[in-house]
């Protein structure tokens, strides 16, 4: 794995790109945290089955969600605009097309009879090709996003939520000199709802895995 790439641009603000690389953070994160569970694991309770099959629920939708903006949303312009960007683009895509089975595997290894040696495969098998998936995107994606910094509103009550709930998510783990820029792109109605957020993630990942400690990163690869 590489050292990671910086969150914020090189004049300490953040960006877009900021956002993405702090979900590759958080994907990064979460899996670490799935592969360690697991291997002390054995057998676990029926609670604990519950929470981790949960965990991978919410693990999967945001992964593919995630590949799914991106395909629909953000490479469409970025091919558009900068030809030469074609072939890593097709390759990324490809990519996403291998992860997805792969997140289904998962949903049945997780399922009920709970199969921790088969998820415990599926986890391996997903850190690396999604590692070897975010440094490409980094490398070639990552750069052409550093100027954009116009952040969509959420439409309604409802999406403020969800967003808040996204951004408790990708936040943990990072450091503070980071979520404060990222605070300064999003609308105050948003911000204002995410400490609550990030409150609440808190409590699920002590349920989950027994802390919600993350440490403070400023690249996209977690620390510890």
């Amino acid at each position: 794995m590489t050292r990671g790439t910086t969150l914020l641009n090189d004049d300490g603000s953040a960006s877009m790109a900021t956002l993405l690389l702090m979900s590759h953070h958080a994907f990064r994160r979460d899996l670490t945290r799935f592969a360690a569970l697991l291997g002390k694991l054995g057998t676990p309770d029926p609670a604990k089955a519950d929470a981790l099959r949960g965990e991978w629920r919410s693990y999967h939708e945001a992964l593919h969600g995630h590949h799914m903006m991106e395909d629909g949303n953000v490479f469409p312009g970025l091919r558009n605009a900068h030809a030469e960007l074609g072939a890593v683009i097709d390759k990324l895509t490809e990519e996403h097309h291998r992860i997805d089975p792969l997140l289904e595997q998962g949903d049945h290894a997780f399922a009920e009879p709970f199969d921790a040696t088969a998820a415990q495969g599926v986890v391996a098998e997903l850190t690396a090709l999604l590692e070897a998936h975010l440094e490409r995107e980094e490398a070639a994606i990552v750069p052409h996003l550093r100027g954009a910094k116009a952040f969509p509103p959420p439409p309604d009550e409802k999406m403020l939520d969800v967003f808040a709930e996204g951004f408790a998510w990708s936040m943990q783990g990072i450091a503070e000199e980071v979520t404060r820029e990222v605070e300064k792109l999003l609308p105050a109605s948003l911000v204002a709802r995410v400490p609550a957020a990030r409150a609440a993630f808190n409590q699920r990942c002590v349920r989950v895995w027994g802390s919600a400690e993350a440490g403070r990163s400023l690249t996209s690869i977690p620390e510890g």
